[in-house]
């Protein structure tokens, strides 16, 4: 017969105790964190699982935040397009007015106002902002990629020296070739041109905005524009930024009436003039979105894509309604009737880029879906796995404090006993 000591009862009722304890303790801690896997000992196994389901679910989480972030950002080029398509579309309205022979100059000035005012609206609109950045700048998220600048002439390449005529010394410039001098900008350096920072070529110059020369006639404002009589001094050439220099004042501005060598610098003829500058940078990185593991998808528009190349020989949107503008400028049917293909080939570059934006707002939709939907199943198998019934946890945390209470009533009586009870 074993036998059964004071200190025996007292352990085997605070053993029983305990463990009753932390049976409630167990539930109580499930009813309060609603999950029923606290750690990795209450289930090795389930622990185990619940933890991969986790890692799907954080990593569909954020490829759902991305995705939000990418189609937000595809819907602000998708306003933009549409903006874009707009304006070319009243480009090519004035324009196809425009062209009607009926017209006199003086109103293809007034409709130049307005394409003026739509082309700045371009100038706008390219440079959106989402989330402060700018949208049609590839990487270089930081600085605009097109912007008009108050420039000032520089012809420092313009040719060295002209040949005279030397059968009239009193009018050594008469019936001599015209000379065409390529525009810079010296008002504006730019960090961004290489090898060494420098003036960036005035492309783009918006026709109206040319003031300076003084004493030099423009070709435009010649009346009557078809009186051989009359001889304009100049004509620029907006679009790539050249100014032909026509008539012999024109000339002996520049050039030395004795030697035909162009004067020192200090010499020459003021000129301002605003043009749209093109950041010098290469726009053409491209930005990207994870919207499903190890898929990326590019959401960014190339400014090539959109708007055109740069360069010399190049056109771009800017160019191509400024060669409209200067056909409205110099009362130019031809020129005009130019650019209403010109602004076309604008206005189908646009649509291009914003049906591939469509595109890829479609597929976001697709792929959103489809992660909505792993994301209920997964989160599904995770609560199965790790989840509480709140209802049952209730009844069994009841059921656990009842013998809890209980076994503290029965300890304290056997604890009441003393050993003169077994004498």
């Amino acid at each position: 017969m074993a036998r059964v000591t004071f200190t025996t009862m007292y352990d085997t009722t605070m053993r029983n105790m305990q463990r009753n304890a932390n049976k409630k303790n167990n539930i109580d801690e499930q009813v309060i964190s609603q999950t029923k896997l606290n750690r990795p000992s209450d289930d090795p196994i389930g622990f185990t699982n619940a933890m991969s389901y986790r890692n799907i679910l954080n990593s569909l989480g954020q490829q759902t935040v991305n995705m939000n972030d990418g189609s937000s950002y595809l819907n602000v080029l998708e306003t933009s397009y549409a903006s874009m398509n707009n304006i070319f579309q009243r480009c090519q309205e004035l324009a196809v007015a425009s062209a009607n022979d009926t017209l006199k100059h003086q109103e293809r000035l007034f409709t130049n106002m307005e394409v003026r005012e739509n082309l700045e609206q371009l100038i706008s609109l390219a440079q959106t902002k989402h989330k402060e950045d700018y949208i049609f700048s590839g990487r270089w998220t930081n600085q605009p990629p097109y912007e008009i600048k108050n420039g000032i002439a520089d012809y420092r390449k313009a040719p060295a020296n002209i040949a005279l005529n030397p059968l009239d010394p009193a009018r050594p410039f008469q019936d001599t070739p015209p000379v065409t001098i390529q525009l810079f900008d010296s008002g504006y350096l730019d960090p961004n041109l290489r090898p060494n920072p420098d003036n960036p070529m005035a492309q783009r110059i918006i026709p109206g905005s040319v003031t300076g020369l003084n004493g030099l006639q423009e070709k435009s404002h010649v009346v009557p524009p078809n009186d051989p009589s009359v001889l304009a001094d100049y004509e620029i050439d907006y679009v790539t930024g050249n100014i032909t220099l026509l008539s012999e004042n024109a000339k002996a501005a520049f050039y030395d009436r004795t030697t035909g060598v162009l004067k020192p610098r200090d010499q020459y003829p003021s000129m301002n003039f605003e043009y749209i500058y093109r950041n010098s940078i290469d726009m053409s990185g491209e930005i990207y979105r994870e919207v499903d593991t190890g898929i990326t998808m590019k959401i960014n528009s190339n400014p090539d894509g959109l708007f055109g190349k740069d360069g010399t020989g190049q056109t771009d949107s800017f160019k191509e309604i400024i060669t409209l503008m200067q056909g409205l400028w110099y009362n130019d049917q031809a020129e005009i009737s130019k650019g209403i293909d010109t602004v076309d080939t604008a206005r189908k570059r646009a649509l291009t880029e914003q049906a591939i934006e469509g595109s890829k707002l479609n597929r976001i939709d697709i792929v959103y879906d489809r992660n909505l939907y792993l994301t209920e199943t997964n989160e599904d198998v995770r609560s199965k796995i790790e989840g509480v019934d709140l209802a049952e946890a209730l009844s069994e945390f009841a059921l656990a404090d009842a013998v809890y209470n209980a076994s503290l009533q029965a300890a304290a009586r056997l604890m009441q006993n003393t050993l003169l009870n077994y004498i």
